[in-house]
Formats: structure tokens, C-alpha cells, sequence
């Protein structure tokens, strides 16, 4: 099982040359091309670089925002410049999240960043809001990463849909991990043996990939899951988190659960989320 296509999204954020270079290192690994992509929405609003912001009508400031693009395209072409398959690129004056979620049926992955632009909803977009819009999984990169460290892999398990996927779609990296873990909260008034059992089922079930867990753990919930998680992470030296993004809908508004919600704000390594 390989990645055909990995796909990265390019702002002029500072975290931007970090999560290029994790997304080539992919590529490299997997022999696969990189797509860099980039949106910036035509509507006028404050904060724009001035030959954006003052552009006297439509035409001219959708001129200057597609030399901002071709700003973004140069600095992605100077960053990934050593993929070997090659690299595309494609940007778009629409919103980054509408952007992004659509140019994600060209590739396997999306590699995005943990941090948003503050107030800036024109060029950049909420990483909860990708994972559930892109179809792919997606991983998140927190800012000052710049490689992806995979031999030491932690899943975090929960016997929801979202983690069945993030299982399946974390499977190319976990092929080539030298150790994995899996890790599992039960509730209050249980003795755990349900999530030994779920957890031996999901060990079965990459065995069958020729994946090897290396180890089964299983802990009490106590409401601090997440930082149980990323203490797990610290002690075993993970690079990378598997986690599904789970939550729940509230009329319009979809709220993460607070597992999900504390690894997006908080890992300092990078996640790999399905939904």
C-alpha cells in the first residue's frame, strides 16, 4: 500500500516552510509527486498586503492577488524542489477551506498546518473545518516541524467510524514503522475488558496488513485522554498520532469531541486525522 499523490496546502504563514518539508520528505518516501495548492479569496477586506487591499477595482485586485499566488507558487517550487516524482501546483481565488477540499480528490493526503492565520478567513481556514471537508486524511503539522518522524507511530483508539478509517488510512506509514502502539481509555464503571478486546481486534486486523502492534495499552478515563495521549507520544518517542476526528453535530455546528479538539490545538507532533 503506498500514496500516490501527497498534497500540501502553501501560505506565507512561518510555519509554511516546516509542512513543505514534511510533505516532500512523504513523497520522497513514497515515490510520489507533490501538489502544492493556495487559495485567497477576490473579496475585499482589511489586513491585505496594500497592493492587494487599495487595488482600484476587481480586475486589478484579482491582478495583484495572482501575483501574490505566483509568490506562493515560487516559494513552494524553492522548498520542494528535491521531490523526485515532481511537483504540480494549483491556487484558486476562492476560500482556502473550499479550495483546499476540492483539490483534495487529486491526492491520497493533505498536509496542512495546526495554526490558522488569526482573523484572516480570506487566505487561510480552520484545520477542523479541512479534515471534515477534504475526504482524505489529512495531517496536521505543528509549526517548527519540519520532517516527519514515522518509525515510532501511536494510534490513539476509539471504537467510533472515524478511527475505523484513521486505522485503514494510516496503513502506508504503519507498513514502514519500526514500532506502534495503541492506546485506549475505557469509562467509569468498566473493568477495560471491552477495550482490551477492541483493541487485540484492531491488532489482529493490521497483523493481517503484516503490520506488527508492539504495544496494547489500556488506561482509565479521567477526562484528561488528550494528555494522557501525548504523554503516551513523549514516553514512547512517537512521531507521529493516528486518531479519527470525532464529535457531534449541534444544529449547524459541528464541535469536536475533546480528545480530537486538544490534539488539534495542542500536539506537538503531527497527527494523521480521518473523518
Amino acid at each position: 500500500m503506498t500514496l500516490a499523490a501527497i498534497m500540501v496546502y502553501v501560505d506565507f504563514d512561518d510555519g509554511a516552510e516546516g509542512r513543505i518539508g514534511v510533505a516532500a520528505g512523504i513523497a520522497d518516501r513514497f515515490n510520489s509527486p507533490l501538489i502544492g495548492v493556495a487559495g485567497w479569496a477576490l473579496r475585499k477586506h482589511d489586513g491585505l498586503p496594500l497592493e492587494v487591499e487599495f487595488a482600484p477595482d476587481e480586475n486589478a485586485r484579482r491582478e495583484a492577488i495572482a501575483k501574490q499566488l505566483e509568490r506562493l507558487e515560487d516559494r513552494f517550487r524553492r522548498y520542494a524542489k528535491a521531490v523526485p516524482r515532481g511537483v504540480e501546483w494549483r491556487s484558486s481565488t476562492g476560500f482556502p477551506r473550499e479550495v483546499i477540499a476540492t483539490q483534495a480528490r487529486a491526492a491520497d493526503i493533505v498536509v496542512i498546518g495546526q495554526d490558522a492565520l488569526p482573523g484572516d478567513i480570506y487566505r487561510t481556514y480552520d484545520p477542523g473545518t479541512i479534515i471534515l471537508a477534504a475526504g482524505r486524511p489529512v495531517l496536521l503539522v505543528p509549526r517548527g516541524v519540519h520532517r516527519l518522524e514515522a518509525s515510532r507511530v501511536l494510534i490513539a483508539w476509539k471504537d467510533t467510524r472515524e478511527a475505523h478509517r484513521a486505522v485503514h488510512d494510516a496503513l502506508p506509514f504503519l507498513k514502514r514503522a519500526q514500532e506502534i502502539s495503541i492506546a485506549a481509555a475505557y469509562p467509569d464503571g468498566s473493568d477495560g475488558s471491552d477495550a482490551r478486546m477492541q483493541i487485540a481486534d484492531v491488532a489482529q486486523y493490521l497483523a493481517r496488513h503484516g503490520v506488527a502492534i508492539s504495544r496494547q495499552i489500556v488506561t482509565a478515563a479521567d477526562g484528561e485522554e488528550a494528555r494522557a495521549l501525548l504523554d503516551l507520544a513523549k514516553r514512547h518517542e512517537a512521531g507521529l498520532i493516528v486518531a479519527g476526528a470525532y464529535g457531534r453535530t449541534r444544529l449547524s455546528e459541528w464541535i469536536f469531541g475533546g480528545v480530537t479538539r486538544q490534539l488539534l490545538l495542542k500536539s506537538p507532533i503531527p497527527c494523521l486525522f480521518s473523518n
